[in-house]
């Protein structure tokens, strides 16, 4: 069992597109505000608790029995074991992968495998930003971004909406050293920072603001075209945050459970098209945009509101995130370049005083919207027998009840059992096992 400590730093890798994950009382069951991911600003990069891993710490849960499943209903699991039962209990809503790597970043046979729903596409949130920074490290390999081009904070908050992003954009700036007002905008929106700056705000603090300037920048046929490269089968087209959530709080006709079914029964593509229209228009009218900025209120519900992403956001599976972790994970990726890149931003778990001692290398992403928690991860033991050996781990759940959603925000059990399929060879068997 990993102790407190360890939840206290796996809380900072839970990192999505909106709602603060260390104060989920703030979404009551009619929520007002938009749960559209996951921060917990106690914890942000910028904030590291001081309770790092250490080796005294690692995993050594005992082999769970296969043949003496837990038969109690779980809804909100306190352990590893209580995850995987939770999984057992609700198949059809969960995706994990699993597995070593070898050094080109193909499957390790010779460790437990784990492909559980592999290739069902389910709702990303922030973890699709995965492919957003693949697609900015090769722009910069191309030459046709420059990391250290000036960007005017202007710029960069003309794609801020205050109050859907769980603080992840004051985050930002905070650790920036960048003053703003209450709302989270820049005091001065004529300073400027490197492009890289905003790559990173992505992925550190989940900065949606960072995550669509990029968009823009990279535009929609550069993400087609990096989804393709990257092999990925079930990923769907994705589109700015901004425009997606004016889906759901259109200042002009806001949906509410009257209304809603009109936008579940929207395919896919006119998804897209109307997310990209609306982002377009939040972009080309100031004053519109300002009205927009001003107001943050949702009329759905928790369960509602699930409902409403789950049909609405960008998909994928867990099969695809794996093999993209894994091939990062060993510099695999397009190039070593990219794959450089990439590693650059999500391994900042490594930066954390301590993490050293018991991580060779850390990279992740992950993401959370009501009802949704999504985590991908490449992870090089320092130790123990996996000890220089890369692991992949990736853990999409959906329609999370909201008692299920609300307590894994507060206890990130996921990320406990995640990271000790990881580390704890035993327990990796012992799910592969009962996960068949």
């Amino acid at each position: 069992m990993l102790n407190r400590g360890l939840l206290l730093l796996l809380a900072m890798i839970l990192v999505g597109c909106g709602v603060t994950a260390n104060q989920p009382t703030t979404i009551p069951a009619s929520a007002t505000t938009v749960p559209a991911t996951v921060v917990d600003p106690t914890a942000v990069p910028n904030q590291p608790t001081s309770a790092a891993l250490t080796p005294s710490i690692v995993p050594s849960t005992p082999t769970l029995e296969a043949t003496n499943p837990t038969t109690a209903t779980i809804s909100n699991p306190q352990s590893g074991e209580e995850v995987l039962a939770f999984i057992r209990q609700n198949p059809s809503n969960v995706s994990l992968v699993t597995y070593s790597t070898n050094s080109d970043g193909s499957i390790n046979n010779a460790d437990p495998l784990i492909e559980f729903n592999a290739q069902q596409p389910l709702p990303l949130a922030s973890t699709m930003k995965i492919v957003i920074l693949a697609s900015y490290a090769q722009a910069v390999e191309a030459g046709t971004l420059d990391p250290e081009q000036p960007i005017s904070l202007a710029d960069w908050e003309a794609w801020y909406w205050p109050n859907t992003d769980g603080g992840a954009h004051p985050a930002a700036l905070e650790r920036l050293g960048i003053p703003a007002d209450q709302r989270g905008f820049a005091n001065d929106p004529a300073q400027t920072v490197p492009l890289k700056t905003l790559a990173q705000a992505m992925i550190f603090e989940s900065d949606n603001a960072a995550t669509d300037y990029l968009i823009d920048r990279l535009g929609i046929a550069a993400l087609d075209q990096t989804i393709a490269d990257l092999g990925m089968q079930q990923q769907t087209k994705i589109v700015p945050i901004v425009g997606l959530f004016l889906l759901v709080m259109n200042p002009d006709a806001s949906i509410d459970a009257t209304s809603m079914q009109s936008l579940l029964e929207l395919d896919q593509a006119s998804i897209e098209q109307q997310a990209l229209a609306l982002a377009e228009r939040f972009q080309a009218e100031p004053e519109w945009r300002k009205a927009t900025q001003d107001q943050s209120q949702l009329k759905l519900d928790l369960a509602q509101q699930s409902q409403v992403f789950d049909h609405i956001m960008p998909k994928g599976s867990a099969g695809d995130y794996a093999n993209v972790m894994a091939l990062v994970g060993n510099n695999q990726l397009i190039s070593p370049a990219v794959s450089q890149t990439m590693r650059e931003f999500l391994e900042w778990p490594m930066t954390i005083p301590g993490n050293e001692a018991m991580f060779t290398h850390f990279g992740t992403k992950g993401g959370s919207l009501p009802g949704m928690l999504t985590e991908a991860m490449f992870i090089q033991p320092a130790q123990g027998e996996w000890a220089d050996r890369t692991k992949v781990v990736v853990l999409f759940f959906n329609q999370l009840p909201d008692q299920t959603w609300l307590g894994l925000l507060q206890s990130f059990m996921q990320q406990q059992f995640a990271v000790q399929l990881a580390l704890d060879p035993a327990f990796a068997q012992s799910v592969a096992s009962q996960l068949k």
